[in-house]
């Protein structure tokens, strides 16, 4: 009887482990039809604001849905406007996470702090690749992509042949499905719209994590 109970705390102690490690980010502000489908599930739940979000985990925005995502290790900033797609992940090294999103349409802005680790937007037609910026990426399967450059520098590299450049403030890359990829001075009427000035809201969330030896640790994140 001791044996099994020695065995199933040590099974405990695994699982708080592994569910600390999997924790990387949190919804902070959520607008219209916003939903979640978790890692290893297979349908889709509404994501509501304060949600924490695991490696692997999907969200995708209906018409008129937005949702803004930081990360918990940097206070970078995903934020997904309406007919979006990506699945968010992330994997821990010591106190930083190295995190690479899967996107398959839709618009989203990405505020990078200055990155130790990996921080990849992946599409059907390009890797998109930074370490501390701030962008807008727009991406179509049939139409490809395009980065608008707001500050930093991002590494655009089409997936078909290969070819890189780097887009910078002011600039807008272009990457299409068939393996063209160019830059062009950005046209400030294609910029899009950030709803996330609009949404009141708390500016601080209480995150709650178990430690991997069972420590009770609290996380406060502030934002705007």
């Amino acid at each position: 009887m001791k044996k099994n109970l020695k065995y199933l705390l040590l099974i405990c102690a695994f699982t708080l482990s592994i569910s600390y490690a999997n924790k990387i980010a949190v919804a902070t502000k959520i607008k219209g039809l916003v939903e979640i489908m978790p890692a290893g599930k297979r349908d889709f739940i509404k994501l509501k604001p304060g949600t924490i979000l695991s490696d692997g985990d999907k969200v995708r925005t209906g018409s008129k849905g937005f949702a803004a995502i930081i990360f918990i290790d940097d206070k970078s900033t995903l934020k997904l406007k309406e007919g979006s797609e990506a699945i968010i992940t992330g994997q821990r090294s010591a106190a930083s996470i190295s995190k690479k999103i899967n996107m398959d349409s839709g618009t989203v802005r990405a505020t990078v702090t200055k990155q130790n680790t990996d921080f990849v937007i992946q599409t059907p037609t390009s890797v998109a690749s930074v370490k501390g910026t701030d962008f807008w990426l727009i991406t179509n399967p049939e139409t490809g992509d395009q980065i608008i450059g707001i500050e930093g520098i991002i590494g655009l590299t089409n997936n078909e042949t290969g070819q890189e450049v780097d887009v910078t403030e002011g600039m807008s890359g272009i990457s299409t499905p068939d393996g063209n990829i160019g830059l062009e001075v950005t046209d400030q009427s294609t910029i899009p719209d950030d709803p996330s000035v609009e949404i009141d809201g708390p500016s601080q969330i209480k995150i709650y994590l178990e430690g991997p030896n069972g420590e009770q640790r609290v996380m406060v994140i502030e934002y705007q």
